[in-house]
């Protein structure tokens, strides 16, 4: 009843259904990752284990963003407070023109306008 290639066979196998299992889990695993809410691709392993390390409460919106949106996002940002402060600066600029103007105006001789 000996059987030498039965050892061999049963080896191949349980190699086969490692391998299997493997690329099941592996499946499995890409099937959870992330995808960016804006461009639809999936995370980087970098992104996602940054994610994971913060816990499921991702509070910030940004955070179902992939790494090139997230970025785009907050350089859109930035040149929205840069052209609000430069606004803000002409705005201040002109009411103190406008002021200096209206005390020109005002003296001994000259007319109001």
């Amino acid at each position: 009843m000996d059987n030498p290639d039965g050892d061999r066979l049963y080896l191949v196998q349980w190699r086969e259904a490692k391998h299997r299992q493997a690329e099941r889990e592996v499946a499995k695993k890409e099937a959870q990752r992330p995808v960016c809410v804006r461009c639809g691709t999936k995370f980087t392993d970098e992104r996602w284990q940054y994610l994971l390390g913060r816990g499921r409460s991702w509070g910030d919106r940004t955070d179902e963003l992939c790494g090139p949106c997230r970025d785009e996002h907050f350089a859109r940002l930035e040149a929205e407070r840069a052209a609000r402060r430069e606004a803000e600066e002409e705005a201040a600029r002109e009411a103190a023109e406008a002021e200096e103007r209206a005390r020109k105006g005002r003296g001994l001789f000259r007319r109001r306008a």
